[in-house]
């Protein structure tokens, strides 16, 4: 897939194609939400490792979390939006069905909400990674704009996110996206979904 955002940007699926570019990207220093070292597994886990399993230190996790990932990728389990900004990737957005993304499906707070799915297919859009030079630029609405439209010619559905709220602890802890930006894409709030620091809520839309 690839397209062009109304921000002048282009923007392509993650792939086996795609892949160098997305190691390009979080190869980077200064993305937003440290992406240089998670690779955007922590959604992709249905739970944390166990103590035993876990590396020690942020280079053990990249090198971890970087070799899962491109497992992944190999196997079509991952999805997401690569934006391009003069042939450069510049920024990422996570998709996928729930059953790719199942982490907060075990967050309790999560489940005490028991929200309702009906027929619909749920999809989830997690995280946005935006180049430090390029924040504030429109580069994560051309990820998410993107991520709705793959999501619609894949059968479309209802859509979940987990936008930040209020953060007093700084621009990489909003690596899930704002409020207002989803608002301006059609979605909803729900339901609050955490409360402290840095609060998120639940957002919807039906494509």
């Amino acid at each position: 897939m690839q397209a062009s955002s109304h921000y002048g940007y282009s923007a392509k699926e993650l792939s086996k194609r795609t892949w160098p570019d997305f190691e390009r990207l979080f190869l980077k220093q200064g993305v937003i939400g440290d992406g240089w070292w998670c690779w955007c597994m922590h959604h992709q886990r249905p739970r944390s490792l166990p103590g035993t399993e876990q590396p020690r230190t942020r280079a053990d996790w990249a090198v971890r979390n970087r070799r899962e990932k491109r497992k992944l990728v190999d196997s079509s389990c991952a999805h997401g939006i690569l934006v391009y900004a003069r042939g450069e990737p510049v920024g990422w957005c996570q998709y996928g069905p729930r059953e790719e993304l199942p982490r907060i499906d075990s967050s309790p707070r999560y489940r005490k909400l028991a929200l309702e799915y009906g027929r619909d297919k749920l999809w989830r859009i997690t995280c946005f990674v935006v180049t430090k030079q390029y924040r504030g630029s429109g580069i994560a609405r051309a990820g998410l704009k993107a991520a709705l439209e793959a999501i619609r010619k894949k059968g479309g559905g209802l859509v979940e996110a987990y936008p930040v709220s209020r953060t007093d602890q700084g621009s990489n802890y909003m690596y899930c996206g704002t409020v207002t930006m989803f608002e301006k894409a059609g979605f909803k709030i729900e339901t609050p979904l955490s409360e402290g620091r840095t609060s998120s809520v639940v957002m919807r839309r039906t494509i």
